[in-house]
């Protein structure tokens, strides 16, 4: 089954950077999969698919019930588990989802949106090596997986302050995203000159 998540939805949080004229970007929550497995019949595809439209409408708690049905018919389908993590992470209920993808994760340990989602509820819990870790085992699965290389720059530029390698995971984002995304594109030019004016750069 192929995952195709594009965490375009929630921003779960803006900080500004003293002295910086351009603000830095958001953190990139994720969207649902769109792919519906093979395995539901007509009328729980159709339930499927409405559930995963309630997400991204932000309305996730009313898409838990549906998911948690799916799971309960479909235990061993990990996309329909991602999504219900999804789902409950948008709708703040980080324990939950963090039970959820654990199951997730012994279904199918190589699903690289599943780390990118351990990821943001690591640092939502403050543990920001284990968010590190999570977003380059997802980079190691899938090494065009922008939404992780931008997760992974944010950890870097807001929490490490490590400018350098914010900058390179942001390049790697746009890249991938074919510069798309105009205010991190401006954040990045702002880090750039921090760190020429460091001699860094």
């Amino acid at each position: 089954m192929k995952f195709n998540l594009r965490h375009w939805v929630l921003g779960l949080f803006l900080l500004a950077l003293a002295g910086c004229a351009t603000q830095s970007p958001t953190e990139k929550s994720p969207d649902t999969a769109s792919t519906v497995p093979t395995a539901l019949t007509p009328g729980e595809a159709k339930n499927y698919r409405d559930a995963l439209a309630r997400i991204e409408q932000g309305d996730a708690g009313k898409a838990i019930s549906s998911l948690k049905k799916l799971t309960q018919a479909h235990p061993g389908q990990p996309g329909l588990w991602l999504n219900l993590a999804i789902a409950q992470y948008q709708d703040q209920r980080p324990d939950d989802a963090k039970a959820t993808l654990a199951y997730v994760q012994n279904l199918n340990d190589d699903i690289a949106e599943a780390h990118n989602l351990a990821g943001l509820i690591s640092v939502d819990q403050g543990d920001y090596s284990a968010a590190e870790k999570s977003y380059r085992t997802a980079l190691k699965l899938n090494q065009h997986f922008s939404e992780a290389h931008y997760n992974l720059a944010l950890l870097y530029d807001i929490f490490y302050q490590d400018i350098g390698q914010a900058v390179e995971h942001y390049q790697r984002y746009l890249a991938l995203t074919r510069d798309e995304d105009k205010a991190t594109s401006a954040w990045v030019e702002e880090l750039k000159l921090t760190l020429k004016r460091r001699g860094e750069g």
